[in-house]
């Protein structure tokens, strides 16, 4: 596992994160201290826990009863609901909880999304910083992609930014990024597996095309400008590419992934250090510029 400073906070966090939210087999605090448990043992040390999921918060303490409370980067995700408003007394209440639930302490970052952002109480934010005041959480941050995420970069209110980021991913998504990190941000990635280039079989597997100069060979350059080479690439799997391929962007402390089985957290953590293969960087670069070329097209 490699580890990275997180911001100015002087502590080091794994380059791979987990969140642990709902999750199909994952009914029980016993399934949660397993997973964490395996998590810790592939050098993971950053776990974020969403508000509401209590076998998560339980699971998570039982582990963090085997380990000392500053070694590991604690989060607490407050999720908004469109229907109502998300009041500072919900917050602290929320941040209480969670903090009973895990038997942490504190949280070293506070994380709200975009529902959470935009259904805040005018007095919310300032009692988040009454709560860092105290003691309760240390940073406070903002998930998503949305316009009110892009807002709340803007307001130099948030410590922290998580925002999706793959090796898809649009001008904007980059635009959010260093916007961020033009305001002293810390930002974590999210979601670096994105389905639609995971999910498209190699047209090389299926139906090789055939050289024009040489009809009984397969042409060399089949398949470039798409992203068939994520199957094609010997000793590693899709989504192992499309995670190292975000571990390269320098501005993220860590990626933040949700992955529910000890094999994918030990092959994930493995990545970390790895390089990418030879040549596979430009492949990405071409796939992308082929895929902006076809929606230009249609």
């Amino acid at each position: 596992m490699r580890y990275r400073p997180f911001g100015i906070t002087g502590k080091a966090v794994s380059a791979v994160s987990l969140l642990l939210r709902e999750a199909p087999n994952m009914s029980s605090p016993q399934a949660w201290r397993t997973l964490v448990f395996s998590a810790m043992e592939n050098g993971i040390n950053f776990f974020e826990v969403a508000a509401g999921v209590d076998v998560a918060a339980l699971g998570l303490g039982e582990a963090l009863k085997s380990v000392e409370r500053r070694l590991l980067f604690l989060s607490w995700r407050l999720r908004g609901d469109p229907r109502g408003v998300l009041t500072a007394e919900a917050i602290s209440l929320s941040i209480r909880h969670g903090l009973q639930k895990t038997g942490a302490l504190y949280f070293d970052l506070v994380m709200i999304d975009e529902a959470a952002y935009e259904t805040l109480a005018p007095d919310a934010l300032d009692h988040l910083s009454q709560l860092r005041s105290a003691g309760l959480c240390l940073q406070v941050g903002v998930v998503g992609d949305g316009p009110s995420v892009d807002e709340g970069i803007r307001s130099a209110s948030f410590d922290v930014a998580t925002t999706p980021f793959s090796l898809t991913s649009d001008w904007q998504a980059r635009r959010r990024i260093r916007e961020a990190a033009a305001s002293n941000m810390t930002l974590v990635a999210s979601d670096p597996f994105p389905g639609g280039a995971l999910g498209r079989a190699s047209p090389t597997a299926s139906s090789p095309r055939r050289s024009l100069l040489s009809p009984g060979r397969p042409e060399p350059l089949a398949g470039a400008g798409t992203y068939a080479f994520l199957h094609d690439t010997p000793g590693w799997t899709p989504d192992e590419i499309c995670l190292a391929y975000t571990l390269t962007e320098p501005t993220f402390a860590s990626v933040q992934l949700e992955a529910f089985r000890t094999e994918a957290i030990e092959r994930f953590a493995a990545v970390t250090d790895r390089d990418l293969p030879t040549g596979v960087a430009a492949q990405i670069e071409m796939a992308r510029f082929g895929e902006l070329a076809d929606r230009r097209r249609a």
